[in-house]
């Protein structure tokens, strides 16, 4: 595992050099847009089920106790490019490039009582692209797609290798430059 946080921090830290000006473009939007914060500090659960901050440029605001989309936080979610600040959670060693995604604390405890064998996926660091998210598996929280997530997920892990990291994120590269939603 050692190559892979070296991958990690070698990838992370040339994607946030070769962005920087895009993380700053975003957080200017969001700035005019809703004010500050521009980041948004979500609380998820790692590798061994110890929770962490996982770093999201800020998508909702709370008005009057309602949570909405904000006006930039359109694009930015159907562009996934709200998780672009994830790649520091990369560096901080919380978060690795290729993993099984995070979720929320509550749906993680619904899911780990639900689902048998969804334990499994806390033996790997959270992914900010993963084995399941390349096959389209992404968004929704039910039961039946979950369990459908859990399967990539469960490939991932039981066949794992650094060529697999490799050709994962190319292939993401590949979805995010083509528009394409899977392989």
């Amino acid at each position: 595992m050692l190559i892979k946080r070296i991958f990690d921090i070698f990838f992370a830290l040339i994607f946030i050099v070769i962005f920087s000006g895009i993380y700053l473009l975003i957080a200017l939007i969001i700035y005019l847009d809703v004010g500050l914060p521009v980041i948004y500090n979500a609380k998820r659960v790692g590798k061994d089920k110890k929770t962490f901050t996982c770093y999201k440029f800020l998508t909702i605001k709370n008005i009057n106790g309602t949570e909405n989309i904000t006006k930039s936080g359109h694009f930015l979610r159907n562009s996934n490019l709200d998780e672009l600040p994830q790649f520091f959670n990369v560096l901080l060693g919380s978060m690795s490039v290729v993993g099984p995604r995070p979720h929320d604390l509550l749906e993680d405890q619904y899911f780990s009582k639900n689902i048998k064998g969804y334990d499994k996926r806390f033996s790997f660091k959270p992914g900010i692209t993963g084995y399941a998210g390349i096959k389209g598996n992404r968004g929704g929280s039910d039961l039946d797609k979950i369990t459908q997530r859990l399967k990539f997920d469960m490939f991932y892990i039981n066949n794992y290798s650094f060529i697999l990291d490799i050709k994962i994120v190319l292939i993401t590269i590949y979805l995010t430059l083509t528009g394409k939603k899977s392989t």
